[in-house]
């Protein structure tokens, strides 16, 4: 009878395709003690420049196997002990990080003869706690034709004995007669990868000792196990002992550190850029302060979540001949799954996150930030933020991974890297937005400095040149603003006329934001004459804009009616009825949206908002300022009281003024508020204290004694992301108060009335 018979080389042929190189192999035959529940591993090699006299020994602490399980698991080829049933070690409940029965594969491809020694640990649930002795010759079994003849011959042995008395469970693998010779070169590289394939201490719990901020993540989640995990250690000795690690040595020349924490079942995507205390101690930088930012978790984020810490150094001091050489190793970002580097990202020749393509290519704008609008805009101007990207060798750190919680992300055949697909492109795309932030907030805070700096140097050389420039920079920028906007509102009008009411509304809202980029600026470029001129340069070119949106207000009444007209007729069934009854809905919110934004433009542009100035009803001012964030507010549920009396009144200002003051110290409350949060507006005036506008919320509360910090430029509270109101340059507070110094008025925090965290007071004289 005809029957399937398997040739001896398909060890040889498996090897190949399934472990990609020496040190994969050793690296897979140390994570088959971490899934044996070891908590130690020890990694010893001996005379490895002599392939006939060489050995290495993998030695581990762990629950051991019996005779049977070494049959079952080892020698039967695509077993299904790690497949079936929670996937899970029996000790520790580790997830399995081996599905292949690679082992065996590994130890093929170092070596020509295997031996294994193991005691079981016989609280491990095992009925049979017999020790095994076992030995593999694979030159042996590769000189038979097939498989089915290894069982008669002497070249695979498995032997049962006596479990020795009060001895330690454990498994010795020891592999001799080694397949090849190590060059000094191959021994360097292999060492270094055998390292490098656990993390380093420092990343996953920073000395908190090293920086003035709370970090984002206490501990990195390394691993997942279900029981109390005492944690796994390697020891690498003898030929493989690499010596000393510098990485305490790198935190403390560390200048940045960002983490991120992504998750899928929360829904968000957290991230901070926290400045060491090397970096606050650099003089000619100045106190650098962290930032924090949540993003929502984006649909097509493939339920991949991870944690990520990477240090950032900013210079290339600081290090002896022999640190230098290991620092340069020791750069990029690497992946680990369970715990075990997944090769080869983060390698010298790997730019798996594109940071040395987009350095090379010295590009201004940071690309992986431009979806999220004002979030790719706090700290430098956007044409120039780019340039401060640092080339990979810059950055040193870790995305931490397990297999719960990363369940979509496939490892290619060979063991190294991922297989190209949504998961992975999630996994860089949420790695570079940090890294990208990082870049964002390194440039906003050096900026002041490099700002004071050149301000002396053109001051000491009577230059006046560096301000007309960037006065032009500006203009162009308000432009460009206000074209995107008016872009949006034409697209969204084509939209309206096609029946997606959805799609026009979110078009409205990003001109609405685009509107709110185009009329912050940087302080440094506002004077008492420039604010009026952007104003005004704001009002000519809006004329086209506005035209657009009151034609979109037309046109959503128009729908409005004409739906609601349809639903009349009586040949209609019920479902179509209630389709319609759903579109008119759909309508009347976009009508809605765009009647806000009309009245809100018409307010800022209008001939008379900027041509006239006249005493201002605050309550009045306060409410159409209001109008304008309604959406936002009621998203959060956020109250907002208006108790300001209606016969309090500014000074003289010009109208647009006063909606541009209130509704960036709303926009600022309503991020700061929180879910089911409360804003309240009141005002008094009296002869002596003159107007007092006061501006209160709940949630996020303010440091009184760091208050004049808010009000410099690119300073931001703000760390959610709103797609109406953005996350924010950091300039509302200084626009305002640039506004409000012109009328001899003053703007502060101060403190709250009870029930409430900040409070922002204005006083008009």
């Amino acid at each position: 009878m005809a029957h399937f018979t398997v040739d001896t080389h398909l060890f040889r042929e498996l090897g190949e395709l399934l472990v990609g190189r020496d040190s994969t192999a050793l690296v897979e035959l140390i994570k088959n003690a971490y899934d044996a529940d070891a908590t130690e591993v020890t990694v010893s090699g001996e005379g490895l420049d002599s392939p006939e006299t060489g050995k290495i020994i993998i030695t581990d602490n762990g629950v051991g196997m019996t005779p049977p399980e070494f049959e079952d698991g080892f020698l039967r080829i695509a077993s299904r002990m790690r497949t079936e049933g929670n996937r899970r070690s029996r000790k520790y409940e580790r997830r399995f990080t081996g599905a292949k029965g690679v082992g065996r594969l590994a130890a093929h491809k170092l070596a020509r003869h295997m031996e294994v020694y193991s005691i079981p640990d016989p609280g491990a649930s095992k009925k049979d706690t017999r020790a095994v002795s076992a030995s593999i010759d694979w030159d042996k079994i590769e000189a038979l034709k097939t498989l089915d003849e290894v069982e008669k011959a002497d070249a695979v042995s498995v032997t049962g004995e006596a479990r020795p008395k009060d001895a330690a469970s454990g498994t010795i693998i020891e592999l001799t007669k080694l397949r090849r010779k190590w060059s000094p070169e191959e021994r360097a590289r292999f060492f270094w990868e055998v390292e490098t394939f656990s993390p380093p201490e420092e990343l996953i719990s920073f000395p908190e000792s090293a920086v003035d901020h709370p970090l984002l993540l206490k501990k990195v989640r390394v691993q997942d196990s279900k029981k109390k995990d005492p944690g796994f250690s390697t020891k690498l000795t003898g030929d493989f002992d690499v010596g000393e690690e510098y990485w305490q040595a790198l935190v403390n020349a560390s200048s940045w550190v960002i983490e991120i924490e992504a998750s899928a079942k929360e829904g968000k995507v957290s991230y901070a850029v926290t400045p060491t205390k090397s970096r606050s101690r650099n003089r000619e930088l100045g106190k650098a302060d962290q930032y924090r930012c949540r993003i929502p978790y984006p649909s097509q984020g493939a339920g991949l979540s991870f944690q990520a810490r990477i240090l950032v150094r900013e210079g290339s001091g600081g290090f002896n001949k022999n640190q230098r050489a290991w620092v340069g190793r020791a750069s990029g970002v690497r992946v680990f799954m369970e715990g075990f580097r997944v090769l080869p990202y983060g390698e010298a020749g790997d730019d798996w996150l594109m940071i040395d393509a987009d350095y090379t290519k010295r590009q201004r704008k940071l690309r992986f930030l431009e979806e999220f609008g004002d979030l790719s805009q706090d700290g430098v101007e956007d044409q120039d933020v780019g340039l401060n990207m640092l080339r990979k060798e810059a950055y040193f750190g870790a995305a931490f991974l397990t297999l719960e919680l990363a369940p979509t992300l496939r490892m290619l055949v060979n063991r190294e890297g991922f297989v190209p697909d949504a998961a992975l492109d999630t996994l860089r795309k949420f790695v570079r937005i940090g890294i990208d932030l990082s870049v964002r907030h390194r440039a906003s805070q050096n900026l002041p400095n490099r700002e004071a700096r050149r301000t002396r140097r053109d001051a000491s050389q009577g230059s006046g040149t560096e301000q007309s420039v960037s006065r032009s920079q500006l203009r162009q920028a308000v432009a460009e603003a206000v074209t995107k906007a008016a872009n949006y509102a034409e697209e969204a009008k084509q939209v309206a006329a096609s029946g997606d009411i959805t799609a026009a509304a979110k078009l409205i809202e990003k001109a609405s934001a685009a509107l709110g980029k185009g009329s912050e600026s940087n302080e440094r470029l506002i004077s008492e004459r420039s604010i009026m001129q952007i104003l005004a340069a704001v009002g000519l070119q809006m004329a086209s804009f506005v035209h657009e949106i009151n034609g979109l207000l037309g046109m959503a009444n128009s729908l409005e009616n004409a739906v609601d007209e349809i639903r009349k007729y009586k040949q209609l069934s019920a479902e179509v009825r209630e389709m319609l009854g759903r579109l008119h809905a759909s309508l009347g919110d976009l009508r809605r949206v765009v009647e806000r934004q009309a009245s809100y433009l018409v307010d800022i542009t209008s001939p008379d908002a900027r041509r006239r100035r006249s005493r201002q009803k605050l309550a009045e001012r306060f409410s159409a300022a209001t109008n304008l964030i309604i959406p936002a507010a009621a998203r959060r549920q956020i109250k907002i009281e208006n108790d300001i009396p209606d016969d309090i009144k500014s000074p003289p200002m010009f109208p647009a003024e006063t909606i541009l003051v209130l509704s960036n110290l709303l926009t600022n409350a309503i991020k700061a508020a929180g879910q089911h949060g409360r804003i309240r507006a009141t005002g008094e005036s009296s002869d002596s204290k003159g107007t007092v506008l006061r501006v209160q919320n709940t949630g996020v509360e303010v440091d009184l004694a760091e208050g004049e910090k808010w009000f410099r430029p690119f300073e931001s509270t703000t760390t959610e992301v709103d797609p109406i109101l953005g996350q924010g340059m950091g300039m509302g507070l200084p626009i305002a108060r640039n506004i409000l110094e012109e009328y001899g008025a003053t703007i502060r925090f101060a403190k709250p009335s009870r029930g409430f965290s900040t409070c922002i007071e204005i006083v008009f004289p």
